[in-house]
């Protein structure tokens, strides 16, 4: 199965990717209602999920944390990155 675009959910939506964008960020313009809900009801049909690595290179950011350990199978390493 082809993975679903944002271009995907804007053709069923009737709207433009950069709406679509819009409704997914919040912002950065205001998007009505009655197109919002468009937006939402044709992700939600298409099960589309935004893609984490495109949107964390244009933002420059992962929202991930790296942790080095000496050695992970050590219980109170295991434990320490259990509560990172």
């Amino acid at each position: 199965m082809a993975k679903v675009t944002r271009d995907d959910v804007a053709r069923l939506a009737g709207t433009s990717t950069a709406v679509v964008s819009y409704v997914i960020n919040n912002g950065p313009r205001p998007v009505a209602p009655a197109t919002r809900e468009r937006v939402l009801a044709a992700i939600k049909e298409l099960a589309y999920r935004p893609d984490r690595v495109a949107q964390a290179m244009a933002s420059r950011k992962t929202e991930l944390i790296g942790l080095i350990v000496p050695d992970a199978r050590q219980p109170f390493f295991g434990e320490m990155a259990h509560a990172v």
